[in-house]
């Protein structure tokens, strides 16, 4: 198996390496952060991405997701609806999974998780913090 360098502890990067351990290949994440000072908005997490991360073992109740009754999009000045999007009977029906909201603090917090958890399969991610990778 392979020893994978990742930069960046972000969503994408521990996504890579959640997936990468469970490949069986060694992850070291390098953050230029020390990760107590994260902050977001809410996040969509549709079902094509809700797919991999409850493969992953992602229970979206622990992580205080909120599931997806319909979504609209509305006009920015008068606030009516313009477009329904979607709604939960559609949504499941159509991709089978649900769509989720997440705000990206809990997000980031379950994906930080997954990647380094001493029980889930692979070796753990380890993640070096305040280190910033300047040249390759």
């Amino acid at each position: 198996m392979l020893d994978i360098v990742i930069v960046g502890a972000g969503i994408a990067g521990l996504s890579a390496a959640t997936s990468l351990r469970r490949a069986g290949h060694t992850v070291r994440i390098y953050e230029k952060s020390s990760l107590n000072r994260e902050i977001g908005a809410a996040l969509t997490v549709p079902p094509n991405a809700y797919r991999f991360l409850r493969a992953w073992g992602l229970d979206p109740v622990r992580w205080h997701w909120v599931r997806s009754r319909r979504s609209d999009r509305l006009d920015p000045f008068t606030m009516e609806p313009v477009l329904q999007v979607s709604h939960e009977g559609t949504m499941t029906s159509v991709a089978g999974l649900p769509m989720w909201h997440a705000h990206r603090v809990d997000l980031h917090n379950a994906l930080k998780w997954m990647a380094t958890r001493e029980d889930g399969p692979g070796v753990p991610a380890v993640i070096y913090l305040k280190s910033a990778v300047k040249d390759y």
